[in-house]
């Protein structure tokens, strides 16, 4: 019996050696000959399946937005200068004393207003002493005409020298440019009259003024007030001579606009562009282009600069959100977001700006996906979750009514 197990256990010894020999050559072993072996021998030998590894979890979320291809203006950036079409700076036309102001300062104005009236006394007074001394040139013109008159026969007939015919025509003479030279100092007085009160030229705006009633106020020295049109007003830009070849051909196929932007530097008003200077200033090689521009509002005032755009066409641009642009030493860069939730960093190269999104000339396709926010912390083949309708992807998975 003795004998029998010993031969069991060298021949079970036998077959685990040859066994081990066979799968050290790196052969499988039979499905058949595990189930000889004893067990600790049989799971050493036995392949054994990988172990299973769960997917990379994100390390956190990322907002995303998607290159799309839009339709954006082919423009020029400038500083322009809004200016008024009528700009009047208003002086007094007579000296006096200013007895009334009944306008507003800083105030809206129609034409014709009265705006200030200076003392007309003096100037009445004045237009009566005119109007006496053309009443005495009439008297003494009429009796030179009655001089005339009497002498012309007797000086026909003989009885009256030439001499003293000729004088009587000259005193005749005298004495109707006399009476045309009081008519002209009763017109002086009566436009004198009418200087006195200083009305609005247009309709517009008032500046604030200084004067005051009381005020002493000289001809054409003091400075009243000005008025200026506010609406429509114009945008005035100085063109490089290249831009301004590229308006002068889109005025002619009327599509060539000027487009004022806010501070953000989007699209705000639209003025049609009506002029060109006529010459290019040599200090600058630039040529004045303006247009009007719609203000019934007053959002925009005579020497105001304002950012504009001027627009001679359209074309098709890959845009992307400013904000997923970033820099990386001297060049500019996206993330882009695979379908499989990693980030490549994607070398650009960038356009103008179109409010908050700027065009991509060069390194991305329509339909790729980049980072929008945490650009500081993502890094070459990260893995990421996407952000759905502003929220974290596990904050959106476990609201209820989620799918899971």
């Amino acid at each position: 019996m003795r004998a029998r197990l010993r031969y069991g256990l060298a021949g079970l010894a036998a077959l685990a050696a040859g066994a081990g020999l066979w799968w050290g050559f790196g052969h499988p072993l039979p499905p058949g000959a595990a189930g000889l072996l004893p067990g600790p021998v049989a799971h050493f030998l036995m392949p054994q399946s990988p172990p299973k590894t769960e997917p990379e979890a994100p390390e956190f979320d990322v907002a995303v937005a998607q290159a799309t291809t839009q339709t954006v203006p082919v423009a020029f950036s400038y500083t322009g200068t809004v200016i008024s079409p009528k700009d009047a700076a208003l002086q007094p036309r007579v000296t006096g004393v200013v007895v009334e102001r009944p306008f507003e300062p800083g105030g809206h104005v129609k034409q014709g207003q009265i705006l200030f009236r200076i003392d007309p006394r003096p100037f009445e007074v004045a237009l009566r002493t005119a109007e006496a001394q053309r009443e005495q040139a009439a008297a003494q013109l009429a009796f030179a005409d009655a001089e005339v008159d009497r002498t012309q026969p007797l000086a026909d007939k003989g009885y009256a020298s030439e001499q003293r015919f000729q004088q009587l025509e000259s005193n005749r003479q005298v004495a109707r440019s006399r009476v045309q030279e009081a008519e002209a100092a009763i017109a002086r007085q009566k436009l004198n009259l009418d200087y006195a009160v200083i009305r609005a030229p247009f309709d517009g705006r008032s500046s604030l003024s200084d004067v005051n009633i009381g005020d002493h106020v000289n001809e054409n020295t003091t400075q009243l007030a000005s008025v200026v049109q506010v609406d429509p007003i114009e945008v005035q830009v100085a063109l490089s001579a290249e831009d301004s070849e590229a308006v002068r051909a889109a005025l002619k196929e009327k599509r060539a606009f000027i487009q004022t932007l806010d501070a953000q530097g989007r699209p705000e008003r639209k003025a049609t562009i009506y002029k060109l200077d006529n010459r290019f200033d040599p200090r600058t090689a630039r040529r004045l282009v303006r247009a009007w521009l719609p203000n019934a509002d007053e959002r925009y005032l005579p020497g105001e600069f304002v950012r504009t755009q001027v627009q001679v066409g359209e074309e098709e641009r890959l845009l992307v959100p400013t904000v997923a642009l970033s820099s990386q030493l001297d060049q500019r860069i996206v993330w882009r977001v695979g379908d499989d939730g990693r980030v490549a960093m994607n070398p650009v190269t960038t356009g103008e700006e179109f409010g908050d999104r700027t065009a991509i000339l060069k390194g991305l396709k329509a339909g790729d996906r980049i980072a929008t926010d945490h650009l500081q912390l993502l890094r070459q083949d990260q893995r990421v979750g996407i952000k759905r309708d502003g929220k974290d992807a596990r904050q959106a998975a476990n609201e209820p009514g989620a799918v899971r």
